[in-house]
């Protein structure tokens, strides 16, 4: 199974953007405000850095997939260890990710159906695209969200322009020093560095020299309009209201209106959102089947989709609170078991490793 440079650009591109402009802002306007838009600034340099990083440590070991890197690095039985507790980490977040979107569709369009049904209807597609398609049907598939999700957001931005109040965003600097405005950026930093998927994908582009690239691109333009989007926020609804909001850009969406004629566009942008979620989810579902299937020197991907996939439901089925529960996992398991080790301690500590490995065998 393989994919071209453009559809890895459009698989990270979505993952990036549907996950950064739903889960990150309100969190981020809720610490510091007016000056949220500049947080979202260091979390996109924060990403950017990340991702360097990543495709960096694949282009130092031939475009190795991430189980390769940690068993080659550190060692068959190491490796193995750091690579469970990675994939362990993906496994938390599909089933977070995939229990908050069931209780938001839920909540905005149909309160009236139970949300085990809806995510009965995702994880079914999920292991349909995943079990028969693979990545490539993903990729495809991501060809035609990408863009249509993209157009609908810079279409958002031009309806909104005359609910824009500049003033809302300052004074800028004024009541928060730049440890603040760094604690702040990091959930979305953390976001954007889920680009360590790439360590996964990278092996299957068929390009992969054109990957790092690529992948720089992919974040940036959806840190960008992640930027854009909280400045029209907070210069729509005011900071203070804005941090109120659990997805605040839903609501700025909801408030268009345009001459009376164009309103109500909630429902077509969570249509078109939706499909981002779904690509977001089937990969995590496809590459996580991969790295087990490494693990195990086994033809078993096929399999292990349809094992995460009951594993997926069983765990989104109990009640519960799901504003709770976002909040707790962000605060207490996505940042300090998930993103410092997975994300940032242990790929900096492949890269050491192997830079140092390479001086010596150059010497």
């Amino acid at each position: 199974m393989r994919i071209t440079t453009l559809q890895f650009f459009w698989i990270l591109a979505v993952i990036e953007l549907t996950m950064t402009i739903w889960l990150t802002i309100s969190p981020t306007i809720t610490s510091v405000q007016q000056d949220a838009w500049i947080s979202i600034f260091i979390g996109g340099l924060i990403g950017l850095t990340t991702t360097y990083v990543y495709a960096k440590l694949c282009a130092l070991h031939d475009s190795r997939s991430l189980v390769g890197i940690c068993r080659k690095v550190l060692g068959k039985w190491l490796g193995t260890l750091v690579t469970v507790y990675i994939l362990l980490g993906w496994f938390s977040v599909t089933v977070v990710i995939l229990r908050a979107m069931t209780d938001f569709i839920q909540l905005v369009l149909f309160n009236k159906t139970s949300n085990w049904v809806i995510s009965i209807i995702m994880i079914a597609n999920m292991a349909y695209i995943s079990y028969r398609g693979g990545i490539t049907a993903i990729g495809r598939f991501s060809q035609i969200t990408g863009p249509l999700f993209f157009t609908v957001v810079l279409l958002t931005f031009a309806l909104n322009a005359t609910n824009l109040d500049f003033k809302q965003i300052m004074p800028a600097f004024h009541d928060h020093n730049l440890i603040d405005l760094f604690d702040a950026s990091l959930v979305h930093g953390s976001f954007l560095s889920e680009s360590i998927l790439i360590m996964m994908l990278i092996p299957l582009i068929t390009q992969p020299g054109k990957a790092a690239k690529t992948a720089l691109w992919a974040v940036s333009i959806s840190s960008f309009l992640v930027l854009l989007t909280t400045a029209s926020v907070i210069m729509t609804f005011g900071p203070e209201l804005s941090g109120q909001f659990i997805y605040p850009f839903f609501n700025m969406v909801r408030f268009i209106s345009v001459l009376e004629f164009i309103q109500n566009m909630d429902v077509w942008v969570i249509f078109v959102w939706l499909f981002g979620v779904f690509v977001k989810l089937s990969v995590y579902l496809t590459l996580t089947s991969h790295g087990i299937a490494e693990l195990t020197n086994r033809d078993i991907r096929k399999k292990t989709v349809l094992f995460l996939i009951a594993a997926y439901l069983l765990c989104t089925l109990p009640p519960l609170n799901i504003t709770i529960v976002l909040t707790s996992y962000l605060y207490k398991i996505w940042l300090p078991l998930i993103f410092w080790p997975s994300m940032i301690v242990i790929p900096c500590l492949l890269l050491i490793i192997s830079l140092i490995r390479r001086k010596q065998l150059s010497s």
